[in-house]
């Protein structure tokens, strides 16, 4: 069977009121996990609803930025990748406005679980993804800390296919629909068993990413493909994918986060 020729591979997941900054590599048949050997020689052409923004400068180990531009909300941009080597590749993402956290609580449990309850205002005009991330904070780091969920929202998000792998594989997934609850205001429960730290955490914050259609495909691929090794005879998952002519992902988020602190 011939090899499969090599293509451009593009990465970049950019926040609102974030730099403009993309990654640049090739696929390889000999790679591991998610390394792609850098291009650093590519042309990189940016637009904001398909007005051009300019070419990105190469900045290190295959990141072009475009220096003094910013993601900016509620835009569509547009980005071309170009080399004399690799077939030029395409792709395009939707830029988001931030959905606000209207309210954010805890409650302590007996069985030494901390239960966090957030809200926000679903919008009912369109379909939308989000995603939610817990830190725990101290005086000088932030460290992303996993979190169980008996809530509707997560359990119903998993069964996306008849013979139910998917619904193993999509384990620790911390992405959702609004498909259960359009256009309302919306309460999330999660929780954590405080003494699995080692040390005594007091200040959490809570981030709600308001994200594409494409994130949410990619992020769901990305925690298959880790859950893979558990399923034995399923191990093929390809990464989702919207880049035309090449590989990789290219797509956005807009951020709210609310800190809390424990008595």
């Amino acid at each position: 069977m011939p090899e499969e020729q090599s293509k451009l591979v593009i990465n970049s997941l950019m926040g609102v009121d974030s730099l403009l900054r993309v990654h640049v590599g090739k696929s390889s048949v000999f790679q591991e996990g998610f390394i792609n050997p850098a291009i650093e020689n590519a042309e990189v052409q940016i637009k904001q609803n398909n007005q051009i923004l300019g070419n990105m400068s190469h900045e290190s180990a295959g990141w072009y930025v475009l220096n003094n531009n910013y993601l900016t909300g509620n835009s569509d941009y547009q980005i071309e990748v170009s080399h004399p080597d690799y077939e030029t590749v395409n792709a395009q993402t939707e830029v988001l406005e931030k959905v606000d956290i209207t309210g954010l609580t805890y409650q302590k449990s007996e069985d030494d679980k901390l239960d966090f309850t957030l809200q926000f205002q679903d919008n009912a005009l369109q379909e939308n993804y989000y995603m939610i991330l817990l830190r725990v904070l101290d005086e000088t780091s932030s460290i992303l800390i996993d979190y169980n969920s008996d809530d509707i929202v997560f359990n119903g998000n998993l069964s996306l296919n008849p013979i139910g792998l998917q619904q193993n594989m999509l384990r620790d997934s911390h992405t959702f629909s609004d498909e259960n609850f359009n256009g309302n205001q919306i309460d999330m429960s999660f929780f954590i068993y405080v003494p699995s730290f080692t040390e005594v955490f007091n200040t959490y914050q809570v981030e709600l990413y308001h994200i594409t259609q494409d994130y949410f495909k990619y992020e769901r691929s990305l925690v298959a493909f880790k859950n893979r090794e558990d399923l034995p005879f399923y191990k093929k998952v390809n990464l989702h994918s919207n880049v035309s002519g090449g590989y990789g992902i290219f797509t956005s988020y807009a951020l709210d986060s609310r800190t809390i602190k424990i008595d």
